[in-house]
């Protein structure tokens, strides 16, 4: 059992970094590449690598930083870059086109966005209950009627983030409605969506005018939000005006979301979790889901013997999202007289 425990800890040691994450957010897939013009290999891996560069900034980092990293020159993008798969697919609109998933290296990546004094979100694919309310002409429309409500969903970028959950249609929502006496912003929706079990959702009061005017009120993680908006549509085609709206708003909640989930990688956090050894496996389960936690730094035995471990993790973020990363990748978490405990689901 000894020699046993000591094999452990020298692996576990040596097997904390450059662990390949298969939905990390580093991860880019699907960039394609238009090959008409019979290029190289060479030049079709640049214009990957930049593609999926631009594609890495605007999904994890704010609309107000985007312009920090425009001018990244190639060889730098090069630089950030771990590993790449190219994959010809027969099921591509065009037969010229050549489909490119990159990895981007997680410490590299922390380094480049640390040194340009940048934060990015740390987003992961998540549920939204979503009710856009039509408030036109002093008529309110909630199923019928509701351009919003009805194409709400079309179109989305297959890029995105969030997934739109619509209610389905109910006279309950009605009669609140009803009894709000034309105060719609007052309504408490959250009560309403009990009965979906999701915690994240999102009201919206929408005015079609020419001046058009957004109410957003709402919970992303915990955190009230209020937020108006005005769009200008008078320059706007006026097929197009609805779909320019959802646009336009789609486009405010993912500022939203990625501000409830950014990470200052300035600032890194420690945590010493004790984890009981019942299972020859464990430790060698514990190095490998740690391992999948983009929000992890690294992580070190503090100390082992033949009933437990003790492990020092470095991470970034807040406590509450790390906690949430260890439950989604089997690791329980509770605290018991102040000290954290790993439970390997």
């Amino acid at each position: 059992m000894k020699n046993f425990i000591i094999i452990l800890i020298i692996v576990f040691l040596f097997k904390t970094e450059n662990v390949f994450s298969k939905n990390s957010i580093f991860d880019v897939d699907n960039i394609i590449i238009d090959n008409k013009s019979k290029i190289s290999s060479t030049q079709i891996l640049d214009k990957a690598f930049e593609k999926g560069f631009l594609k890495l900034t605007k999904k994890i980092l704010l609309n107000r930083d985007l312009i920090k990293v425009e001018e990244v020159k190639l060889a730098q993008i090069q630089k950030l870059v771990s590993s790449y798969q190219i994959i010809n697919k027969e099921d591509l609109k065009e037969k010229d086109q050549i489909l490119v998933n990159i990895s981007f290296d997680k410490d590299k990546i922390n380094s480049f966005f640390s040194e340009k004094n940048i934060s990015y979100a740390d987003i992961s694919q998540s549920n939204i209950m979503l009710f856009p309310v039509l408030l036109e002409k002093g008529n309110i429309f909630l199923f019928n009627n509701n351009y919003f409500f009805n194409n709400w969903n079309k179109n989305l970028n297959e890029d995105k983030f969030i997934d739109y959950l619509l209610p389905i249609e109910s006279l309950e929502y009605i009669q609140a409605i009803n009894k709000s006496e034309g105060n719609l912003e007052l309504i408490d929706f959250k009560n309403l969506l009990t009965s979906y079990g999701i915690k994240n959702y999102i009201l919206l009061i929408i005015e079609p005018k020419v001046k058009s005017k957004v109410f957003l009120k709402g919970e992303i993680y915990d955190n009230q939000i209020i937020k108006r908006y005005n769009f200008d549509l008078s320059e706007i085609d006026e097929k197009k005006k609805n779909d320019f709206i959802i646009k336009s708003i789609r486009d405010e909640i993912n500022e939203l979301w990625k501000l409830q989930n950014l990470i200052d990688i300035r600032t890194p956090s420690f945590l010493n979790v004790k984890l009981e050894l019942k299972r020859t496996s464990d430790l060698i389960n514990l190095q490998k889901n740690l391992a999948k936690i983009d929000l992890v730094e690294n992580f070190s035995v503090s100390e082992l013997n033949k009933d437990y471990v003790k492990v020092k993790i470095k991470y970034y973020g807040k406590i509450d999202k790390i906690k949430k990363k260890f439950n989604d990748n089997n690791l329980k978490t509770s605290i018991k007289n102040n000290q954290w405990i790993f439970q390997i689901l």
